[in-house]
């Protein structure tokens, strides 16, 4: 099991998770702080080599489709 310590995201890439989770929270109307989970898979996706902000988004509706 890997800790989080153990990702190094380089800063663009990490503005670029953020920037998906961010346009995610404010169409879903939900906060970022609430946003875990979404986060977890963005992370997720980031780690299995998805680099594209649409693939990311996708991850994220195929996730919560409920």
């Amino acid at each position: 099991m890997m800790q989080k310590s153990d990702i190094a995201i380089p800063p663009k890439d990490l503005n670029m998770l953020q920037s998906v989770l961010d346009a995610w929270c404010t169409q879903q109307r939900i906060l970022r702080k609430d946003a875990t989970a979404e986060a977890k898979i963005l992370i997720n996706e980031y780690q299995r080599g998805c680099r594209s902000q649409i693939a990311l988004i996708d991850a994220l509706i195929n996730s919560t489709t409920h």
